[in-house]
């Protein structure tokens, strides 16, 4: 019976300050109801239920917002050469990975033709 209240009193502690943090580091168009500052204070002040709250009142769905997800090469357009390229597109580090890759795979080449000529490195 001891063990069962340890896990329940670990469980709650565990819970407020994830909750707590969650409200605390939550922007600020994603706090509804009531300002931030004051959920942090009601989940401190009321544990497991200022926790609750907060989920199910406080804090707002996530939106369609302009964070950027990865697409499979499927739904990308670049890779199925969906069309033209803008001519003053910038360099991202996919680019510079290729580019590095493309003179690894160059090198690579190159070294292993010199081998097959029967000329030993060294």
């Amino acid at each position: 019976m001891v063990r069962l209240w340890l896990v329940v009193v670990v469980a709650a502690v565990a819970f407020t300050v994830w909750a707590a943090i969650d409200c605390a580091t939550m922007p600020r168009q994603r706090v509804r109801s009531l300002s931030r500052g004051v959920w942090v204070l009601l989940v401190i002040v009321l544990p497991v239920v200022g926790g609750v709250l907060w989920l199910l009142l406080g804090r707002a769905p996530a939106g369609p917002g302009p964070a950027q997800r990865y697409r499979g090469p499927e739904d990308d357009p670049d890779f199925l050469g969906g069309g033209p390229t803008p001519p003053e597109r910038s360099r991202t580090d996919k680019d510079q990975d290729d580019a590095t890759l493309r003179d690894l795979e160059d090198q690579f080449h190159d070294r292993d033709a010199r081998d097959d000529d029967g000329r030993q490195n060294g």
